[in-house]
């Protein structure tokens, strides 16, 4: 009799224990956004060293996820803001910061692009501290409510094209000026004085609706120059996500 009260007392130490521990856990961290579309191969990982998973459609994604497709992938996220952020066939990048406050001004969404191609169609803010920037290893797309894409190549150059908005365009962190996005706004310009050589820490380009920016693989940036849209067999991925954005 004594031995079974001992083994009863045992299990429910036991039992109390593994509750505290439960307790104690941390809890997980909310979604930053779900999958919304997803045609082929995609995966996330909780980190660069992370095991990666397969993603389909209602998969949640959290900052700090690694996210990769494969080839002949799409692959939508709509983010907590209704913001959607959509990655093109063997692209990969990390949700690096995901915060989404009572409004849509209050948000915090960086990603970094490592390679391939992104689209975002961003849900309108207007001032506070709101950000949604697109990093790559040369440059820093960042907006506040537009339309933009951009195109990461293997030797690291990259392609800014507006759609439709205001996107500042910088190599580094961004000061975050208040970048109207109506056709009465006049997007802050920034002027860099003298000849001289400019760092790629100073130089930004304010990118306007129908207008895209190049960055060299070693990081220096063309002037702004206007583009068209291409016919649908010409740009499968620009057709495709226009297609997508008009059905919102």
């Amino acid at each position: 009799m004594r031995a079974r009260t001992v083994l009863s007392a045992l299990a429910g130490a036991a039992l109390v224990g593994a509750a505290a521990i439960v307790a104690a856990a941390p809890p997980a961290p909310s979604a930053a956004g779900t999958v919304t579309f997803l045609a082929g191969d995609a995966t996330r990982a909780p980190g660069a060293g992370g095991k990666a998973e397969a993603l389909a459609v209602g998969s949640a994604v959290r900052a700090g996820d690694v996210l990769e497709t494969r080839r002949r992938t799409r692959l939508e996220v709509r983010l907590a803001d209704d913001s959607v952020v959509r990655l093109g066939p063997s692209s990969r990048a990390v949700v690096a910061v995901a915060a989404f406050g009572e409004t849509v001004e209050a948000r915090d969404v960086s990603a970094k692009l490592l390679v391939g191609r992104i689209w975002a169609n961003v849900a309108k803010a207007v001032g506070g501290d709101a950000r949604f920037e697109i990093r790559t290893e040369n440059a820093v797309a960042g907006v506040r409510g537009t339309t933009f894409r951009v195109d990461a190549a293997r030797d690291r150059s990259v392609v800014v094209r507006v759609y439709g908005g205001t996107v500042a365009v910088s190599q580094g962190g961004l000061p975050r000026p208040e970048h109207g996005t109506g056709k009465d706004a006049k997007p802050e310009r920034r002027q860099i004085a003298g000849p001289q050589e400019v760092t790629r820490e100073q130089w930004e380009k304010i990118v306007t609706s129908m207008m895209l920016v190049r960055v060299s693989a070693n990081g220096v940036p063309g002037e702004p120059e206007a583009f068209a849209l291409a016919d649908a067999g010409a740009d499968e991925w620009e057709a495709w996500n226009r297609s997508r954005d008009a059905a919102r």
